[in-house]
């Protein structure tokens, strides 16, 4: 069984963070890349001690510990907006144009 994880990805003043959803994890860095990449690692990290580890004793609350419901909302309301640029060629687009002003003539 594969079990996938939810992250969100953000840009702020000059650095991008990193949240892990499903454990409450969060990473830096200066792209959006490199805060991946230490999110990972501290992933890692944290399943080793939780589950081998110091803290194994612990295991049970270190991995159903989940992120506030706000993140939760903000997760799906990216996924939300994402799946629909991605779906606007089969759907169709909504848009919005100014309609010319001035004499109208006919030909």
């Amino acid at each position: 069984m594969n079990e996938s994880l939810h992250f969100i990805v953000q840009k702020h003043n000059g650095y991008w963070s990193a949240r892990c959803l499903d454990f409450t994890l969060y990473a830096v860095g200066e792209s959006d890349t490199e805060a991946r990449s230490k999110l990972h690692t501290e992933i890692e990290e944290f399943l080793y001690a939780s589950i081998e580890g110091d803290d194994k004793e612990f295991v049970a609350q270190l991995l159903l510990r989940r992120a506030p419901w706000q993140d939760w909302a903000l997760f799906y309301f990216v996924l939300f907006v994402q799946n629909c640029w991605l779906m606007q060629d089969r759907i169709g687009k909504a848009f919005k144009e100014s309609v010319p002003q001035g004499p109208y003539r006919h030909a």
